[in-house]
């Protein structure tokens, strides 16, 4: 069961007895960090609750329900993200979600309601939803997905099976690169090393070529900065200033690299995990507390880029704050 999914045996482990048994659980609360595959999770749950194939292949791709399902018309599987142009889940939107499950289904079978980036639920519709948490309608099925269980509350997570997804390791994110054409062993080795055991990365890497591009150049001003010169800051703060999101993207792209050269500075005699280029030139030029002070900036700044601030002012200090740490070394 669950064949189509690497990783992530344990849940798949409880989660293939739960069918089984017919024991599946009225809320599921999937966690873990963006890129982890929890969407991707929980859509194959979903297919596998409705599943009508052989109980060891679901889902199996092939019955009426799976079909429908991949197409995006099963009848009872409803789903619930923040509208477009909004960053948050409004009460209206759960509210209509709890009418349509008070109903009978279409099928017989299970509901299942999908919603994603649970923690952009307004606290008003959270305590809409609880409800239906508390006092589940029989055959409805909630699935949950969240980057930040913080932003869920305590009473809608103690009313749900959490699932904490983990990073996959890098056999099976180099698994994942071969089944999407790319075999090469350096580009592989490049790849697995900035996916940080994340398929969602790993896939958006191959999928957006031009990624790499910017990465190559935040790489570059990164090690301007370790020899100590400021002119690069401005110019790429002035073009991370055109989108928060690709900002997150490349800040955590630094991190994941500073994170490979920390492990390397803690373990000299280990193969280093990060790619090639950031052994080079980044690993001679720091400390470990060095290493893990410039992480922390990029994590403060990938906090930041996620309210509402200005991107480029953010990049600004984060770099120069960079900068100045490293100038203050001996």
């Amino acid at each position: 069961m669950f064949e189509g999914i690497l990783g992530q045996e344990r849940l798949k482990a409880l989660l293939s007895s739960s069918i089984r048994k017919n024991q599946v659980s009225h809320a599921y609360l999937l966690t873990g960090p963006r890129g982890v595959g929890k969407e991707f999770f929980a859509r194959t749950f979903a297919k596998a609750i409705a599943c009508s194939g052989p109980m060891d292949k679901r889902p199996c791709g092939f019955c009426d329900a799976c079909r429908r399902m991949e197409a995006g018309v099963y009848p009872d599987f409803l789903t619930l993200a923040p509208a477009e142009g909004k960053r948050s889940i409004a009460i209206a939107q759960v509210r209509e979600l709890i009418t349509a499950v008070s109903t009978k289904t279409f099928s017989g079978n299970a509901r299942i309601c999908l919603i994603t980036q649970g923690e952009t639920m307004t606290p008003e519709a959270q305590n809409a939803l609880l409800k239906s948490l508390e006092e589940p309608e029989p055959g409805n099925v909630f699935l949950i997905t969240t980057e930040n269980t913080e932003k869920i509350l305590p009473t809608i997570r103690s009313r749900c099976q959490v699932l904490p997804l983990e990073p996959l390791n890098d056999g099976e994110i180099r698994t994942l690169l071969a089944s999407r054409g790319c075999t090469d062993p350096g580009d592989q080795r490049a790849l697995v090393a900035q996916a940080a055991g994340l398929p969602g990365r790993a896939a958006e890497l191959l999928a957006n070529p031009e990624d790499e591009t910017l990465k190559k150049e935040a790489f570059s001003v990164f090690c301007a900065i370790l020899r100590k010169e400021s002119f690069p800051i401005f110019s790429f703060a002035d073009a991370m200033g055109k989108s928060k999101e690709r900002g997150v993207e490349t800040a955590e792209y630094l991190i994941t690299g500073l994170t490979g050269v920390m492990r390397a500075l803690a373990d000299p005699s280990a193969e280093p995990e990060c790619d090639p280029a950031w052994t080079r030139q980044v690993l001679p030029q720091v400390d470990p507390v060095r290493a893990a002070a410039m992480a922390d900036c990029l994590f403060e700044l990938t906090r930041r880029l996620l309210t509402n601030v200005n991107p480029r002012i953010q990049w600004e200090a984060c770099l120069l704050k960079i900068l100045e740490i490293q100038e203050n070394s001996l």
